[in-house]
C-alpha cells in the first residue's frame, strides 16, 4: 500500500464520533440545514429534474431516499441525484483551501450510504466531517486544476472514504474503496471553462455517485491497486503532483469542516467578496446606477479564471454560466442591490440594460491581491462615474467566510427563503428543527420524509 492511501485509510479507521468536538458537530448541522436549503429550492431545476427521472427508475429495498420524495433507490443513484439537487443552484458551501471545491457535495453521498445501511445517525455525522478532512486536506497544497483537471474528482476519493465510514467498511475495505475511486474517478475541467452547460452543477453529483460505488464495491470485496496514488501510473503521477496529507489530517486541529465558507448570494463564490463591495459603492450614489461610466475590478487569478475568462462571461447565454460571470453578478447586484435565484431567468440574463452595464466592468489581477489568496478572498473595485469621482471598496472577507461567519439566525434565514416557494407552511420550521438536533433523532428517514415536496 502506498504512502498516501495508507494515511488516507488510517485516518478514515482512525476518526471517531468521540473525539469530534461540539463546534465540529454544529456545524455538520449548519451545513446540512445549508445543503438541504439548496436542494429542495433546485428541485425542479431541468438538470435536477433529468437527474431524478433516471433516479427514481430503480426500486431498491434497502435503497436510499430520493430528495423531495419518499422514493428509494439504488444508493450511488440517490447521490447523484441528491448531488445534484444541493450543487445546481451554486449556493452551497465552499472550502477555504485552493482546490477544495464545495465540500457540502459529499453530504447526500454519507447520507445515502448511511440510509443503505441503516447506520446510526452519529455514523453519518462522522462521515461527513471524514469527507469534509479529506477533501479539504486535498485541496489545500495541490494542483489538480491546473493540470487540466477538475476539482470534483477530489470529491469521489472523499465521498467514498466517508461512505465506507458510514458503511462500517474494515481497514482493507476502506483501502480498497479509496483506492477504487482515485484510479477510476476523474474528471476534466474543461467542465468550468468558457460557455458552461448543465454538467457544470452535476459534476460533483457524477464524482460522489462513483464515490459510494466505490465503497460498495469494496464492501462486497472488491479489490483496487494499492498503489493508486503513487505508482509508476498513479493519481500523483498524471492528475495532482505532490500531496501532503499528514499535516492536514490529525485529531488535534480544527477540522476542515469548521473552515467552510457557507455563501450569502447565490453565486460562484469567487464572486461573493466582490458583491458586499459592489452594494457599499451602491449605497453611496443611493442607487443611480446610471451615474456610473466604468467599474474596474481588481482581484486574484483564480477568480478571473473562474468567473471572468473569456467573452462568454460578458455575455452569458444560461444560467450556468451567468452565475459564474463576475461582470453578470457584480452589475446584478448594481443594478437591484441584491442578488437572487430570480437573477438567474433566461429573461433577466438577456436584459439590454443588465448587457450594457457588463460592458462597463474590467477585470484584473494584482499581486496585492493575489498575496491574500486563498486565506482571504480579495476584491478592489473603484467606482467612476460620469462626472469623474471616484470611489473604493475593498473586501476581503465576504459574509458566511470564517473570519466573517453566517449567525444560525442568518442560516436558518437562507433556508427560509431558499424554501418558501416549495414547501407548506410550518414545514420548514419542522425540518430545521429535526436538522438542529439531528443527533437525537431515531434515523436518517425521520428527517428526509419531512422534506417531502408535493
Amino acid at each position: 500500500m502506498d504512502r498516501v492511501l495508507q494515511s488516507l485509510t488510517d485516518y478514515a479507521m482512525s476518526l471517531t464520533y468521540r473525539e469530534l468536538s461540539g463546534e465540529a458537530v454544529h456545524q455538520v448541522k449548519r451545513l446540512m440545514i445549508d445543503s438541504m436549503g439548496c436542494a429542495l429550492a433546485a428541485h425542479n431545476e431541468e438538470p435536477v429534474r433529468i437527474s431524478r427521472s433516471h433516479a427514481i427508475e430503480v426500486t431498491a429495498n434497502p435503497g436510499a431516499t430520493v430528495f423531495g420524495t419518499t422514493h428509494r433507490t439504488a444508493p450511488e443513484l440517490a447521490a447523484f441525484a441528491n448531488t445534484a439537487m444541493v450543487r445546481y443552484l451554486d449556493f452551497n458551501d465552499t472550502g477555504l483551501g485552493f482546490e477544495v471545491g464545495h465540500p457540502s457535495d459529499n453530504i447526500p453521498a454519507v447520507l445515502a450510504a448511511a440510509e443503505y445501511a441503516g447506520a446510526p445517525v452519529q455514523t453519518a455525522l462522522l462521515g461527513i466531517v471524514l469527507a469534509y478532512e479529506i477533501v479539504g486536506c486535498m485541496g489545500q497544497d495541490n494542483r489538480l486544476m491546473q493540470n487540466g483537471w477538475d476539482y470534483v474528482t477530489y470529491d469521489a476519493i472523499s465521498s467514498a472514504a466517508g461512505a465506507g465510514k458510514a458503511l462500517n467498511l474494515t481497514r482493507e475495505q476502506m483501502a480498497n474503496a479509496i483506492a477504487l475511486a482515485a484510479v477510476s474517478s476523474f474528471s476534466l475541467g474543461q467542465t468550468r471553462a468558457g460557455a458552461l452547460s448543465m454538467w457544470k452543477g452535476c459534476a460533483a453529483a457524477n464524482a460522489v455517485r462513483n464515490g459510494v460505488f466505490a465503497a460498495l464495491m469494496a464492501l462486497r470485496g472488491m479489490t483496487g491497486p494499492l498503489e493508486a496514488f503513487e505508482g509508476p501510473r498513479g493519481f500523483l503521477k498524471h492528475l495532482a503532483g505532490p500531496i501532503t496529507l499528514p499535516s492536514c489530517m490529525g485529531t488535534d486541529h480544527v477540522y476542515e469542516i469548521q473552515k467552510a465558507k457557507i455563501k450569502y448570494f447565490p453565486a460562484d463564490y469567487e464572486a461573493q467578496t466582490a458583491v458586499h463591495a459592489v452594494l457599499e459603492l451602491r449605497e453611496i450614489l443611493g442607487g443611480r446606477t446610471e451615474d456610473i461610466d466604468k467599474v474596474i475590478v481588481d482581484t486574484y487569478d483564480l477568480a478571473i479564471a473562474v468567473a471572468a475568462d473569456g467573452p462568454e462571461k460578458w455575455r452569458p447565454a444560461n444560467r450556468e454560466t451567468a452565475d459564474h460571470s463576475l461582470p453578470y453578478i457584480l452589475a446584478v447586484a448594481f443594478i437591484n442591490g441584491d442578488v437572487w435565484l430570480d437573477d438567474y431567468a433566461e429573461d433577466r440574463i438577456r436584459d439590454p440594460g443588465v448587457r450594457d452595464f457588463m460592458q462597463k466592468i474590467e477585470v484584473r489581477q494584482t499581486e496585492e491581491c493575489q498575496r491574500d489568496f486563498p486565506q482571504a478572498n480579495p476584491f478592489r473595485i473603484e467606482m467612476i462615474t460620469r462626472s469623474g469621482q471616484r470611489h473604493v471598496r475593498e473586501v476581503k472577507y465576504g459574509k458566511g467566510h470564517p473570519k466573517n461567519p453566517m449567525t444560525d439566525g442568518e442560516v436558518e434565514t437562507k433556508f427560509h427563503r431558499l424554501t418558501n416557494p416549495v414547501l407548506k407552511p410550518g414545514q420548514a420550521d419542522r425540518i430545521l428543527d429535526r436538522l438542529w438536533h439531528f443527533e437525537g433523532v431515531r434515523n436518517i428517514e425521520e428527517v428526509l420524509k419531512l422534506c417531502v415536496l408535493q
